[in-house]
């Protein structure tokens, strides 16, 4: 019985160590364009290479170009070695073609008149039909100003292809420029002009007709001629300048009317004759322009229009006169009517200038 159980303990003991026989299977490898890697997007061709090593394949395996877009095309490789049987698949996944951007959808509408005057966010509409669509960036425009300004747009995809995308504008945000708007006055007479490019509105203080305010003019002209007025009362008026963005500026300009002499300025020095200008009187057919020199009178011409050029030497009652070295009064008078009947308006002014010896002998 002894012998019979030592017998059994070595049997057991003999099934237990027989080692292992293990099968030898065809091994399959794969590469990408030459990577191991095949588990990505790729955005060119695709070159797919199969190895079978201990086998031989019956089904697949063979090397071949993908050159068209796909979200998923499965290859496949099976491969025996007469005993075992293996089968392998690999998804080849390629998108060489950007996302499509649909349009710009803005945050808000333009300011005014199709116009944008603040900074303005537009978002992006893509789509991507092979990979999917990884996200488009929001783009902005603050500036600068200009009529054909854009936005571009910018769209990704999961592969990694981008695409961009202009999307025009109109942008301003500067008001219009009053500091050039320029105020004359005259006899009986305001003239005021302003730069061109914007709709303007003039309101005057005081009104017409005892109106304690007016608006007198709006429109897109460069100037107005406010003949509606009194000499020797002062009139203020606020002129409005609005662009086509819907920007606006005012500016505040006052002058007070009257018969007056322009130039040169008073106690004015110069090197030469001087040109002489005054403001033209209404009914006024010519003007009476004397000039003394050390209380005697030498000179009286009669020009048609508001100004006169003086010479360095002409004849006054047959005697030769000079320009010379010296202090100079000039006055005018407006000629009513004709000339022969003599008749003159009130004096429109009186001036004085000096012609600089210094400044006579440098020239």
């Amino acid at each position: 019985m002894r012998r019979l159980v030592v017998a059994l303990a070595l049997i057991v003991s003999a099934v237990a160590w027989t080692p292992a026989i293990s099968e030898a299977k065809p091994e399959v490898d794969w590469t990408c364009n030459g990577s191991t890697s095949c588990d990505r997007w790729f955005t060119s061709d695709v070159f797919l290479d199969w190895t079978v090593a201990g086998g031989s394949p019956t089904s697949g395996c063979q090397d071949t170009w993908i050159r068209y877009d796909t979200a998923g095309s499965l290859q496949g490789c099976i491969a025996t070695d007469g005993t075992s049987t293996v089968n392998w698949t690999v998804t080849i996944k390629r998108d060489q073609t950007p996302p499509a951007i649909g349009g710009a959808v803005p945050a808000r509408p333009p300011d005014h008149g199709g116009w944008y005057t603040h900074p303005v966010t537009f978002a992006i509409q893509g789509s991507d039909a092979t990979s999917g669509l990884d996200g488009c960036d929001a783009p902005s425009y603050s500036g600068p100003d200009n009529a054909s300004a854009s936005v571009v747009a910018t769209c990704r995809d999961r592969a990694g292809n981008s695409s961009s995308r202009p999307f025009p504008l109109s942008y301003d945000a500067t008001a219009p420029d009053t500091s050039a708007a320029t105020l004359t006055t005259g006899d009986k007479v305001v003239r005021l002009r302003w730069p061109a490019g914007s709709t303007a509105s003039l309101a005057r203080t005081p009104g017409t007709g005892g109106t304690t305010s007016e608006e007198l003019y709006e429109g897109s002209g460069t100037s107005f001629t406010d003949r509606y007025v009194r000499n020797g009362k002062r009139y203020r008026y606020v002129l409005t300048l609005t662009d086509q963005a819907g920007n606006s500026a005012s500016r505040e300009l006052s002058g007070v009317p009257r018969r007056k002499l322009l130039a040169p300025a008073k106690r004015a020095s110069l090197g030469g004759p001087p040109l002489l200008t005054w403001t033209p009187v209404r009914g006024a057919r010519y003007y009476n322009v004397q000039i003394f020199r050390k209380g005697h009178k030498i000179l009286s011409a009669w020009p048609r229009k508001a100004e006169l050029r003086l010479e360095r030497k002409w004849r006054f009652h047959g005697k030769r006169r000079r320009l010379k070295p010296a202090l100079y009064r000039w006055y005018v008078w407006p000629g009513l009517g004709a000339r022969k009947e003599h008749r003159y308006g009130r004096l429109i002014g009186r001036r004085s200038f000096r012609i600089d010896p210094v400044r006579a002998t440098a020239r």
